[in-house]
């Protein structure tokens, strides 16, 4: 059997192998994970995808560690996309995605205990299910979105259209400037102008004049400059667009952090309090 054997979820379903198709009421801990919001408690829920490029579990690292001092909050990532309800986000504060269209590339959590001798191919997130979720509750029930880096990428025209904007492909791994930041938007001021050593840099066509730009990129080595940052009223929510996320010197730039500090909070409509250990490196 070669070393990249891979088996479809749908053949392994039509198999009736059970130990393979595990759904998520047997997956450990995961009744506890989407127990209803407790009174006073703010629930996040945040999915970032893994394959052969992004390291999702790095991402969700770095991610808990903006957010370790909100000890109120209560972060909930789904590390598979079959793991992702409408009825998980039915409550939820907030959603942070960050993953690209298409199945996950490995159903990790599989019957196979974390052993295997085949690939079986997961879900997809961005079904016509779920959109319609994510968009129903951020505009009608009013929770906060963060679409960070490849979430441009969901494949989905009606999810993307609901961020206002028109993706453009990412080209080189490079140096990046944060510029033109938008210091009269709620999530912006404080920030200074700040590099990131190493990530992709998508850009987007904001579609709409009501939807602000947050802040552009400029590339070191193709000296594109771009919006890589917006937000927007959708109803009775708020949506955030993120572009930067692809490696962890990203997530690692206290700058960014504060940003999605900033962000998490002004898509909630909260009272955006300083984020602990913000610092600007290069201008004030």
């Amino acid at each position: 059997m070669g070393l990249f054997n891979k088996v479809g979820r749908r053949r392994v379903l039509r198999a009736g192998l059970p130990s393979l198709a595990a759904d998520t009421a047997a997956v450990p801990g995961v009744n506890a994970a989407i127990r209803p919001k407790a009174p006073g408690e703010t629930k996040v829920v945040a999915i970032f995808g893994t394959n052969d490029s992004h390291n999702g579990i790095g991402y969700e690292i770095n991610v808990r560690k903006i957010f370790e001092s909100r000890e109120d909050w209560r972060l909930i990532f789904v590390r598979a996309n079959k793991l992702f309800t409408p009825e998980l986000i039915s409550d939820a504060d907030l959603l942070i995605t960050c993953q690209m269209r298409g199945a996950d590339p490995v159903d990790f959590f599989t019957g196979d205990g974390g052993l295997a001798d085949i690939m079986i191919e997961g879900a997809p997130l961005w079904t016509d299910t779920n959109v319609k979720a994510i968009i129903d509750n951020v505009r009608n029930r009013g929770m906060g979105l963060i679409a960070l880096h490849n979430t441009i990428l969901a494949g989905n025209r009606q999810f993307v259209d609901f961020l206002d904007v028109r993706e453009i492909m990412h080209n080189e791994l490079e140096p990046l400037w944060v510029t033109r930041i938008n210091k009269n938007h709620p999530i912006m001021q404080g920030i200074g102008k700040f590099m990131i050593a190493n990530d992709e840099q998508f850009a987007v066509i904001i579609k709409s004049k009501s939807t602000a730009t947050l802040f552009e990129t400029t590339a070191i080595h193709e000296k594109r400059q771009v919006i890589s940052g917006w937000a927007l009223d959708s109803g009775n929510g708020r949506i955030v667009g993120l572009l930067p996320g692809h490696t962890m010197d990203t997530y690692q730039a206290p700058e960014y952090q504060n940003i999605i500090w900033r962000a998490a909070h002004w898509a909630m409509k909260r009272t955006i309090e300083s984020y602990p250990n913000a610092k600007n490196r290069y201008y004030n």
